[in-house]
């Protein structure tokens, strides 16, 4: 079964010195670890919102909170407790926090597939967080209109995959303290605002911004765009 583990900062979290390279290689080495990467800060974020007719984009994050996702690694595990496993071995785990996300597989039919791509060298720019919004008019996506948004996105090349993720009731916190792991139910920060999925996006700022702006899934909540940090020189 797929996991996302959404790699949190925590200010209470720990220093430490291990490399969170050779984790990279030993998952990877066990097949377990399908991809990765790091994000930007999360100042360096805009939020994507649809109200009614009005498009709304605001430079941050959805809220300011303590602790903000600084990337994300895709891991397929046998079970749960695999996926605790390999998120308590991740440095993060010490000097962060970790939240496992089940992936809950979602058809739109024909033409709406991932696109391949291999290692940890991503396929697009940008990785936007979709999350939903306790606030928003109630609003319910068509599948039908949402497939037709991930058809037009791999058309034009703006849209290269994604995945939905389960409930946040099938989160889990993991962490290691003094020494001791803490496994608890729950999300990396405690919000009404839940990540519900990632989306791949490639293009310029304004290209991707566009794309989002006629995401179904902003109407009803927001939209983070983040982007990869790719230069490690």
């Amino acid at each position: 079964m797929k996991y996302v583990l959404f790699i949190a900062t925590d200010p209470a979290g720990e220093p430490t010195d291990e490399n969170p390279q050779a984790w990279v290689e030993k998952w990877n080495d066990r097949g377990v670890r399908v991809e990765g990467m790091p994000l930007k800060p999360a100042g360096e974020t805009r939020t994507v919102r649809v109200r009614g007719d009005r498009v709304l984009v605001t430079d941050g994050p959805f809220a300011e909170t303590a602790e903000w996702i600084a990337g994300y690694d895709l891991v397929e595990a046998a079970d749960l407790d695999e996926a605790i496993e390999v998120a308590a071995s991740h440095p993060m785990a010490t000097a962060g926090r970790i939240e496992v996300r089940p992936v809950e597989p979602l058809d739109l039919g024909p033409g709406t597939g991932n696109v391949p791509h291999e290692g940890d060298a991503p396929a697009s720019r940008f990785l936007a967080i979709l999350r939903t919004d306790p606030g928003a008019p109630a609003f319910t996506p068509d599948p039908a209109v949402v497939a037709e948004w991930v058809r037009d996105g791999l058309a034009s090349g703006r849209y290269l995959g994604g995945e939905h993720l389960r409930s946040v009731r099938d989160a889990t916190l993991v962490r290691r303290r003094e020494g001791e792991l803490l496994v608890t139910d729950g999300a990396y920060t405690d919000v009404p605002e839940r990540v519900s999925g990632i989306v791949f996006v490639d293009g310029e700022w304004e290209e991707a911004i566009g794309y989002l702006a006629r995401c179904p899934m902003a109407r009803s909540g927001s939209v983070e765009l983040r982007e990869f940090w790719t230069d490690f020189s």
